[in-house]
């Protein structure tokens, strides 16, 4: 089934068809071929359903089985004050350590950062960029990584591009294109960026705690306490996580780049 999935998920990827898809992943009926779809999506990416709630018969469209959510009784997600965890599953396929506003996106292209952030932030104490890719067959709900109050949130408007799964993760500036949701949260006197970036379809970012969503590229105040692996948010395909962290929050684990991450696993052990 791949050679059909994977040459369909780069059809869609461009603009004309975003909107169009987002109707289809939605679509119901009829049930046979929609059930169909959903075992085959399954199977192409050789999901494990044992740790999601319900089974396969209790998903009623594709975008339902790509936003499904964890059994809390299959799968304990457990805090630890003492470190920042990963807010997602996927691989760290970076984490760069940084004293000037540029980072390199992939293949030594770099982007600025506070451009990325919209927002401008001094580095020049040393912080960590560090990049999370979600794989179609990952768990695409995200998580806090630290107990804080979250102060502000930007979501900003993107052009649609295909990213690293469909081989197009070279296009400069690649990660400012695209759409994106930029959290700015406290958390023990220091503050951290988290920001989720869309990958290819309009409104492919969700945020739990934003009712009304506007891609006007402006921030917004917020006051939010968050608890520790409490449900930030979800995407609706494909998708990259983005840390910013000053380094005196604590340092990444060891073996972690490059190697595939879940959940509430190990990212930084706190200083």
């Amino acid at each position: 089934m791949k050679f059909i999935f994977r040459p369909l998920l780069y059809i869609i990827s461009f603009p004309v068809f975003s909107r169009i898809y987002g109707r289809l992943t939605k679509l119901k009926n009829p049930k046979f071929l929609i059930k169909k779809i959903i075992r085959g999506f399954i199977k192409t990416y050789s999901i494990n359903m044992d740790e999601y709630e319900g089974n396969i018969e209790d998903y009623d469209s594709l975008a339902d089985i790509f936003i499904r959510k964890l059994d809390p009784a299959k799968r304990v997600l457990k805090p630890d004050s003492g470190c920042i965890l990963s807010p997602a599953d996927g691989i760290v396929s970076s984490i760069e350590f940084v004293k000037r506003d540029k980072a390199i996106q992939v293949k030594g292209v770099e982007y600025n950062i506070s451009e990325f952030l919209n927002n401008e932030t001094d580095f020049s104490d040393g912080w960590y960029i560090t990049t999370i890719y979600l794989s179609p067959s990952n768990y695409h709900r995200y998580h806090f990584p630290v107990e804080g109050i979250v102060k502000g949130y930007c979501h900003m408007r993107g052009h649609l591009y295909p990213v690293n799964s469909l081989g197009l993760n070279n296009i400069k500036g690649l990660f400012i294109k695209n759409e994106r949701i930029v959290l700015k949260m406290d958390t023990k006197d220091t503050e951290i960026y988290i920001a989720a970036v869309g990958a290819t379809f309009v409104g492919s970012v969700k945020m739990e705690f934003i009712d009304n969503y506007r891609r006007d590229n402006k921030w917004k105040p917020l006051s939010l306490k968050v608890e520790q692996l409490r449900e930030m948010g979800r995407f609706e395909l494909g998708s990259t996580i983005i840390m910013a962290t000053p380094e005196k929050l604590g340092k990444p684990a060891a073996n972690i780049t490059g190697n595939p991450i879940r959940t509430g696993d190990i990212l930084f052990k706190q200083s």
